[in-house]
């Protein structure tokens, strides 16, 4: 299996089942699936997140016994509100997201993966006259040993 069809995959089961306050948020792979009804959860109108955007490389460091690789990968979450909204809610469900991935020191909470760095995270607020939507883009690298 590809490197990073795995961790995608591990990452899927990770976030499995992601709530905020009692509400499933929905997460995709690239795309936002039409079939899927999104949730609104405390005022905004959906809040979803959306798995994209992965890049593997050789490890620097490598090891004895086999070789070690890096996939970064960004998770976007994205909350709609109408015309009045914040950032608040899509960066608290991003926190809920990174400490269901890596503990405090980057140790990996997923198995087979040895260590989850965060790359960066930023924010981003979109407006059209109706609309308001906010992301959270987190870019994490996922260090695994093996192929």
């Amino acid at each position: 299996m590809d490197r990073a069809t795995e961790i995608r995959g591990k990452i899927f089961e990770a976030l499995n089942g992601l709530e905020y306050n009692g509400i499933r948020i929905p997460v995709f792979d690239e795309f936002v699936n039409p079939n899927v009804t999104l949730p609104s959860v405390e005022g905004a109108l959906s809040a979803y997140v959306v798995i994209q955007d992965q890049q593997e490389l050789m490890s620097p460091i490598q090891t004895v016994y086999s070789p070690r690789f890096e996939l970064n990968v960004t998770i976007r979450v994205v909350t709609t509100w109408g015309t009045v909204g914040s950032k608040k809610l899509c960066e608290d469900i991003g926190n809920k997201i990174m400490y269901k991935l890596k503990d405090d020191r980057g140790s990996s909470k997923i198995e087979g993966i040895d260590k989850v760095t965060l790359v960066s995270a930023r924010s981003i607020a979109e407006s059209t006259s109706s609309n308001l939507a906010f992301s959270k883009i987190i870019i994490l690298k996922f260090e695994k040993n093996g192929n």
